[in-house]
């Protein structure tokens, strides 16, 4: 669905099908409100189910630089210390900002500090499009022409939610959209957090950490008679 005919159907269920109460500017932001709850759903089954790149400036002796704007969390940072072409980036590991800001290590490392990452040691020249993010956004639709990147069949649940929050202005009863709202959420695990439909998901256990005296192992990692 496109973000015109999202607003459009969300008119239908408030009843409204030209503007009186709601403006075409505040259903959309009810769309994207509802957009980014949806997705918040979604997340919970697969964190990076939508990710984005998104790139910064580095500047010779400066460490610290803002995440990508909206971001709901990173999920690599890569860097490239020179400029080359192609580009490469090299993947940078985390660590806490009190063991990065005194890191002399050949390799930089990163840390995070509010909407900040920080960069150690700091790049010694400045490179064009130096940092890669590769993060999980707020999701957010701006053209008629949009689209949610969500599964088409979940899709009917951000218009659902933004009628939900319309509503909630009103007296007028919303029960029916909150049951069909839970049921379409309810299939989430049907469409995200399945790495391969060819096989069945594998749990992998590690025996090593189970109490009890299973723990007591000889050199070869057998258990003890």
């Amino acid at each position: 669905m496109t973000l015109l005919t999202l607003r459009t159907l969300l008119r239908r269920r408030l009843g409204e099908i030209t503007a009186d109460n709601w403006t075409d500017v505040l259903l959309d932001e009810l769309i994207n409100l509802a957009y980014s709850m949806v997705y918040k759903e979604v997340r919970r089954v697969e964190p990076d189910a939508i990710t984005h790149w998104s790139y910064r400036n580095t500047v010779a002796g400066t460490s610290w630089y803002q995440k990508p704007q909206d971001t709901r969390g990173l999920l690599r940072v890569g860097y490239m210390g020179t400029l080359v072409a192609p580009a490469v980036y090299t993947q940078l590991f985390p660590k806490p900002i009190e063991i990065a800001e005194s890191w002399n290590g050949t390799d930089p490392v990163y840390c995070t500090r509010g909407i900040f990452v920080g960069i150690f040691p700091a790049p010694t020249v400045s490179v064009v499009n130096g940092l890669e993010f590769q993060h999980t956004p707020t999701p957010t639709l701006a053209l008629d022409t949009d689209s949610p990147d969500l599964e088409a069949s979940l899709q009917y649940a951000i218009i659902l939610w933004a009628c939900l929050l319309a509503k909630g202005e009103s007296p007028e009863s919303d029960s029916k959209e909150a049951s069909q709202l839970q049921t379409i959420l309810a299939d989430i695990p049907n469409d995200y957090g399945q790495p391969s439909l060819d096989r069945p998901m594998q749990l992998s256990i590690d025996i090593l950490s189970l109490p009890g005296p299973s723990m007591n192992r000889d050199a070869r990692d057998v258990y003890s008679r």
